[in-house]
């Protein structure tokens, strides 16, 4: 008997990460935009169509992270509406129709709506990708699924720089095109969120989907019925506009305010400027594309090594851990600029580089697997969306501002700028953010309502 019951919980298993894995193909295509500037601005200086000075350059990067804010905020409306199924099929068509704008442009006007329209649906995505497998996993499997997300992200920068360096610009956007429409077929076979349909009302099809997912172990079962009672008493008493100014959202909201400061750790930057920051940092003295697959390869690793780790290590001290690491990595690095006649030596600056990347990829990584678990199931999509914007519009500052202030000050001022903000916010992230590891999305949930501080123990 307890051969079959095994038996049925890896069937179980297999469904979450099957559910898993199509969310994380989506994700996979919203890498391919991520890293497709990093690439495309070096072919553009020698095509005669794409006339550009270095502003238009900044922009054809960053109007990306900036329409992702717009597409963050009408994601959660659209996912706490439509539905978390419709909303990925939604963004797998809108990601489509971007890369076939950006296939078919002739000049930089159109260069810039594809690149907005796929803003749109890239900042939609970490969002709606992070609430539907936060909904659908088992708490004890969970902090490994939250960072599939970005280890999906990571794999599709690396894709497309690897295929923007021995393929056209524009034979790569067909390509992207076509892996964006094999991800809307697939998205048509994923399981509608058993807490999404629950919180509409829908009981009986959302304890239905409840099982198919999670099975019926006791584990399962009381959260379940946790669900269900606490579902219960918001339906005696439900007003939206109450909830969003109740200290159970604000709380919540505070500590994602402050993890999309993490944006200005710097290492994001690289995805979009990367072979010209190369240049820079290293004065040519090593091949930026070698060095930027180098970078791809090494954010995937370490994205593998969080998933290995998360077992032991509770996700909040591996989170400030690798904050403090990634802000002391920035400081040795702007020690070594400013003093590179007395060190001189490029494999330095390269260890250096490494560790700053390395630790700053585990903050990024980590941060987005915070956001879906802090709020409640019922402003989850518009609160993820929300969190989702702040970071993206931090991202798109970041983006935007990085060459022009690297120009003006140096290298050496931005990467202390980016060290200094790294290291401010941890210190205060140390007391707001809570621990969430193995715990279920009620019982998160719950602790906002009983405590009515800020600070949260470590």
């Amino acid at each position: 008997m307890k051969s079959v019951f095994k038996q049925f919980q890896v069937e179980y298993i297999f469904r979450q990460i099957f559910a898993t894995a199509v969310t994380g193909w989506l994700t996979m295509t919203a890498g391919f935009a991520f890293g497709f500037s990093a690439v495309l601005l070096p072919e553009l200086k020698r095509d005669k169509d794409f006339p550009y000075d270095d502003d238009m350059a900044s922009w054809i990067a960053s109007i990306t992270p900036l329409s992702m804010v717009f597409g963050c905020v009408g994601a959660g409306y659209l996912i706490d509406n439509a539905g978390r199924k419709a909303g990925h099929i939604l963004l797998a068509f809108i990601a489509l129709i971007s890369w076939l704008t950006i296939a078919f442009s002739t000049n930089n006007t159109y260069m810039l709506i594809g690149r907005f329209i796929a803003g749109v649906a890239v900042g939609s995505t970490r969002p709606v990708s992070l609430v539907y497998i936060g909904e659908i996993t088992d708490p004890k499997y969970r902090s490994f699924t939250l960072i599939t997300p970005s280890l999906m992200v990571g794999i599709g920068i690396g894709i497309s720089h690897l295929l923007g360096g021995y393929i056209a610009w524009r034979h790569c956007t067909y390509i992207y095109a076509a892996l964006c429409f094999s991800c809307m077929l697939l998205m048509l076979f994923l399981k509608e969120s058993p807490l999404w349909l629950i919180s509409k009302g829908k009981i009986d099809e959302g304890t239905k989907a409840f099982k198919w997912l999670r099975g019926q172990d006791p584990q399962s079962e009381n959260e379940l019925q946790l669900v269900l009672k606490r579902q219960n008493e918001k339906s005696n008493k439900c007003n939206v506009y109450e909830d969003i100014l109740s200290i159970s959202f604000l709380k919540p909201l505070f500590a994602v305010f402050l993890l999309s400061f993490i944006q200005f750790n710097g290492v994001n930057v690289y995805g979009f400027y990367a072979q010209d920051m190369i240049n820079d940092t290293f004065n040519g003295s090593i091949d930026p594309f070698t060095f930027m697959i180098v970078i791809d390869v090494l954010r995937c690793t370490i994205i593998v090594l969080i998933f290995a780790c998360n077992k032991f290590i509770p996700r909040k001290i591996f989170f400030i851990t690798a904050n403090f690491a990634c802000a002391i990595s920035l400081f040795i690095l702007v020690g070594y600029l400013l003093h590179i006649e007395t060190f001189g030596a490029v494999w330095l600056s390269i260890t250096i580089t490494i560790l700053f990347i390395s630790f700053g990829g585990c903050v990024v990584a980590l941060a987005w697997s915070f956001v879906p678990e802090l709020f409640s199931a019922n402003l989850r999509g518009f609160g993820s969306g929300l969190a989702a914007a702040m970071s993206y519009f931090t991202l798109f500052v970041c983006v935007k501002i990085s060459p022009g202030f690297s120009k003006a000050y140096g290298e050496a001022a931005m990467y202390a700028t980016f060290g200094v903000i790294t290291l401010v916010n941890t210190i205060v992230l140390c007391f707001v953010l809570p621990e969430t590891n193995g715990r279920t999305l009620q019982d998160i949930e719950d602790s906002y309502k009983k405590n009515n501080t800020i600070i949260s123990a470590l």
